[in-house]
């Protein structure tokens, strides 16, 4: 390999364009070539707008190489800025083989409507590369075809394991490890027939910025990017990351307003807007790194997004590997800084990523380079097709919006390919009667001072803003420190539906010294949020026994443990791990549940998250969690006694004031 490489650098070439007129549209010209060698397609903006094929490469390099160092390695051609003629194409993989070919000729859509022949024309390739205008050319005038492609039912991801990721996301960032994650997971499904006619028939669906399908002999990428990872036209460089979604419906021009004042999205696209130059400015002359455009709202297949664009300009000494070294793995799909981020999502996921979220495209020696984000990408082989999803996770992240965020991107896509999905999970409403009542947070004061005030204002800032559209008047935190009259006391915050906020004080109430539990089943609906309308809380509790301070303990119909009527609920293993269920629509958040986890991190003791029934409940010590009582222990649940650890639960509490 290393003398076909040498051989390739010492080729002297000159870029060639030969007009063929008007033809078919890029995908039908794409089902003819199906089956052709090495087989690459790029549509929508790629190289000015347009469409690309080729076929039958020079070289490929093998699949333990170096590709990134590769793109370095080109023959000598003056450059012709109009002409692409050919050069490296294919995809570099996140974490999983990559896959690079060498072609001298290609052919070319001017998106009007008409056709070239390209080449990067040698001495050494003449008849051939007159040959191939030939076919290329007789391809274009040829029949039309229909090659044939099935796809089944996409099975998914485990929804508990996704939400642990996003929780363990938000706890890294709590810890200041990160700032911004990107967490992802995998959809899948069986396959069979013409992965290029799969290809085709989705791009003439959706109509990709930066579609992109390149065949191999074990399989084929299919992507459907939106977004654009690097442009290079001489020494000028641009990148333009995406970060921030929202749903868009037909006809939607709602979601757009929406995303444009969505605080948490834009902070999250500034994050990787400041990463992208910083990554940019290890290659670029000093002060040519800028923000060209910053959180713009595009519209993309289902959905809107937030683009922002960083370009600079490239010193002399820097090549193409240079450029790919610095920037590579792309920063919308990793986090901030980088570097942990990568380290963190090896972590969180289940499995490797591969081609997904690396970057699909192209370095020629005549035009320049350019690469998409490898996003809203399929990976098949082996009569298996897998989709990648995922979205970035801030401190502000509700790990079932994330979740939802997954399949808003995922719908437009399976809905190209006329496919199905058992992995939908039907957002939950939350009742008239609650949403009128507005929604409230009870913060404990110990020692003259409010306990977690400011996770709190955060949790109710995120509901007033996903149900009302509002946030928080700026000084609800100096009205709580004005309201403290007492060392010890309990402080309301009461937000209405029209925004007006109250602050009101009470005695603190005594925490009960262990507590037990009776099973209550059916409860439904949205319980994420702390609603002031506690008519259906207060009825499970009036029907509990007054005995030993008794709290309702909600079951979900699939069995899973979610919490109290007061407050969340964890097991406590004889190892010393806290075990709680990950936070869903019919869990609150609560502070002092995370809290405690933040605090078992700090001290080196293990954490689950994970669900658990009502038998392994009975099986361990238990207790639940609130901001005004603490953390009690549970001593029976129905009437089974559960094993007691009530000196090590008190020794949790006491550290948490």
């Amino acid at each position: 390999m290393t003398d076909q490489l040498r051989a390739l650098s010492a080729l002297r070439c000159r870029a060639v364009s030969v007009p063929l007129g008007p033809g078919p549209a890029p995908e039908e010209v794409l089902r003819r070539a199906a089956g052709s060698d090495g087989l690459v397609c790029l549509v929508g903006s790629w190289a000015g707008g347009g469409a690309v094929l080729a076929a039958e490469p020079l070289l490929v390099l093998d699949a333990g190489a170096d590709h990134i160092a590769a793109l370095g390695r080109q023959p000598r051609v003056e450059p012709d800025p109009a002409v692409l003629g050919g050069g490296w194409f294919g995809w570099l993989g996140y974490d999983g083989p990559s896959r690079l070919a060498f072609y001298d000729h290609l052919l070319r859509y001017d998106g009007a409507g008409s056709w070239s022949f390209e080449a990067l024309w040698s001495a050494e390739r003449d008849a051939l590369l007159q040959a191939r205008h030939e076919e290329l050319a007789e391809l274009l005038a040829g029949p039309d075809a229909r090659p044939s492609w099935q796809v089944g039912a996409f099975d998914g991801p485990s929804l508990p394991e996704h939400l642990r990721a996003v929780e363990r996301a938000v706890e890294l960032i709590r810890a200041g490890e990160i700032y911004q994650v990107n967490v992802c997971t995998r959809f899948g499904a069986a396959v069979a027939g013409s992965t290029a006619g799969l290809f085709a028939d989705a791009a003439a669906a959706l109509q990709p910025a930066f579609g992109a399908y390149v065949e191999t002999a074990g399989g084929a990428v299919a992507s459907l990017s939106p977004e654009l990872f690097l442009r290079r036209r001489g020494r000028e460089v641009m990148t333009s990351p995406i970060k921030g979604t929202w749903p868009r419906p037909a006809d939607d021009t709602a979601g757009a307003d929406a995303l444009r004042h969505s605080a948490k999205d834009a902070a999250e696209n500034v994050m990787i807007v400041d990463l992208m130059r910083n990554d940019l400015g290890r290659v670029s002359e000093i002060g040519s790194v800028r923000a060209a455009s910053l959180l713009d709202v595009q519209a993309h297949p289902g959905v809107w997004h937030l683009v922002s664009t960083v370009s600079g300009r490239l010193r002399d000494d820097v090549g193409d590997e240079d450029l790919l070294r610095a920037a590579f793995p792309p920063g919308s799909v990793t986090g901030a800084p980088k570097l942990r981020a990568v380290e963190a999502i090896a972590a969180l996921e289940s499995g490797p990523r591969g081609a997904y979220t690396g970057a699909i495209g192209f370095a020629s020696p005549s035009w320049g380079l350019e690469f998409n984000v490898a996003i809203r990408t399929f990976e098949i082989h082996g009569g298996r097709i897998e989709l990648g999803v995922g979205g970035g996770i801030t401190a502000d992240s509700v790990p079932m919006l994330e979740w939802r965020e997954c399949l808003h991107k995922a719908t437009p896509l399976l809905g190209a390919l006329g496919a199905r999905t058992s992995v939908a999970v039907p957002a939950p409403q939350a009742t008239p009667t609650q949403l009128s009542g507005g929604l409230f947070e009870s913060v404990l004061v110990a020692g003259g001072r409010p306990l977690r005030l400011a996770d709190h204002l955060a949790r109710l800032e995120r509901s007033c803003r996903e149900l009302y559209g509002f946030g928080l008047p700026l000084d609800v935190a100096v009205r709580v420190h004005a309201a403290i009259r007492a060392d010890r006391l309990a402080v309301r915050i009461l937000v209405r539906t029209d925004g007006e906020v109250t602050v009101a004080t009470r005695p603190a109430p005594v925490p009960p010294r262990a507590s037990s539990a009776q099973i209550e089943r059916g409860r439904t609906g949205l319980w994420r949020h702390k609603w002031t309308e506690r008519t259906f809380l207060d009825a499970a509790e009036a029907a509990t026994s007054p005995d030993l301070d008794a709290v309702p303990l909600f079951v979900a119909d699939d069995g899973t443990v979610l919490e109290t009527s007061r407050g969340n609920v964890f097991l406590l293993a004889a190892d010393g791990t806290l075990t709680t269920p990950p936070l869903r629509d019919d869990l609150l958040p609560g502070v002092t549940r995370r809290a405690l986890l933040d605090l078992a991190r700090d001290t080196g003791r293990p954490t689950e998250l994970r669900q658990f029934g009502i038998g392994e409940l009975t099986r361990s010590a238990a207790f639940w969690t609130s901001s005004l009582s603490g953390v009690v222990p549970i001593h029976a649940v129905d009437g089974v006694a559960l094993p007691h650890r009530d000196e090590e639960v008190a020794a949790l509490s006491a550290l948490l004031i």
